[in-house]
């Protein structure tokens, strides 16, 4: 089968970018021929090399992300599409807030599958981001996907659908099934954060947490990057530490398998984080606001403590020490977090689903 799949600003790096490569790779290891358009040329060397070492055609707008106008990605998609319309494709998949999604479209012929992918919340502050343009993407495609059960339900309540319906992200497996340790020996416990350093995330609150004293023998571990956290933003914390960016998945596994439990306290609503997607493959437990699509991961609801959305700063304390607590006791099980994760989000199962659903004929 032919498949035409459009990203609009991939980074050097991201979750977004890891599904869109990872599944045209899967796409392309299975005999299909894919071809990933992209208006920006950021794209890391490492997602490079695989989308070329499995004959991915990956054409790319020659400009760095945010370097190029709407007109400039109007024109080189436009063309790009015209080329397209000389082949016949069975699917085009577009992804992400793209107006310009509708333009790849006009790539299809009878009986060609459009599907667009909405990968983040779409709740009422997201929509109140949305231009009437991308409005109009949500409402025309033919298929809809969303990342989580609650992103497919917003999708359909703000569009008037009934047909949205879910597919989860694709992504790397950090960590191999025989790396999962039970709990290490770490004294005291070490709960922490892996991804982007944005305030969204709550990393300020991590910071308050660190310096409580109900959460005694607990240490707190940052891995990842972001402007608004310089490293010299956490010098001076006893009880916090800043270990920097992840490039490799070996850097990633590591840091995955230095934590006792993995903490996400956003700020706003979650299609479904894929941090704590990848905090499964390593087996720990989770404590983590209660926001979109996040409860959907607590398959295991004994590992996973869900902290009430709208939380104040001691109910928070009061979730992180029921899940310490609970560590302690031995009553969280790393074994049951993986063999969720093998059940539910292992690359094979996910690409699977993907792939079943591409060649399924759907309509």
């Amino acid at each position: 089968m032919n498949f035409l799949f459009y990203a609009p600003q991939m980074a050097a790096y991201g979750g977004m970018e890891r599904h869109v490569c990872s599944l045209a790779v899967a796409a392309a290891s299975a005999g299909h021929h894919v071809r990933l358009l992209t208006t920006s040329r950021s794209l890391g060397p490492d997602l490079r090399a695989e989308l070329t070492g499995a004959g991915v055609d990956f054409r790319e707008l020659t400009r760095d992300r945010g370097r190029a106008g709407k007109l400039a990605k109007l024109v080189w998609l436009g063309r790009e599409t015209l080329r397209a319309r000389g082949s016949r494709w069975d699917v085009i998949y577009t992804n992400a807030q793209s107006a310009l999604a509708r333009t790849v479209w006009y790539a299809a012929r009878q009986g060609t599958r459009i599907i667009h992918h909405h990968h983040t919340a779409a709740d009422a502050g997201e929509q109140a981001t949305w231009s009437p343009a991308f409005r109009r993407v949500l409402a025309a495609a033919p298929e809809l996907v969303g990342c989580s059960e609650a992103t497919s339900r917003a999708l359909n309540a703000t569009t008037g659908r009934r047909d949205a319906r879910f597919l989860p992200y694709l992504t790397r497996c950090p960590v191999a099934a025989g790396e999962v340790p039970t709990r290490g020996p770490h004294t005291p416990l070490r709960f922490g954060f892996t991804g982007r350093l944005i305030p969204e995330k709550g990393i300020d609150l991590i910071v308050r947490l660190a310096a409580e004293p109900a959460l005694n023998g607990l240490t707190w571990h940052l891995h990842g990057a972001g402007p608004a956290y310089p490293p010299e933003y956490f010098a001076g914390r006893p009880n916090l530490v800043y270990h920097g960016a992840y490039r490799t998945v070996a850097e990633h596994a590591a840091a995955l398998l230095g934590l006792d439990a993995l903490a996400l306290f956003s700020t706003h609503n979650e299609g479904m984080p894929l941090s704590l997607i990848e905090g499964l493959s390593a087996g720990l437990p989770l404590v983590a606001s209660d926001r979109g699509g996040t409860r959907e991961l607590a398959g295991s609801p004994a590992d996973m403590v869900m902290v009430p959305a709208e939380a104040d700063y001691a109910a928070t304390v009061h979730c992180v020490r029921i899940l310490a607590d609970a560590i302690l006791a031995g009553r969280t099980s790393r074994a049951r977090q993986r063999a969720l994760y093998d059940r539910d989000f292992a690359p094979e199962v996910v690409a699977r689903r993907w792939l079943a659903d591409f060649t399924g004929g759907r309509r």
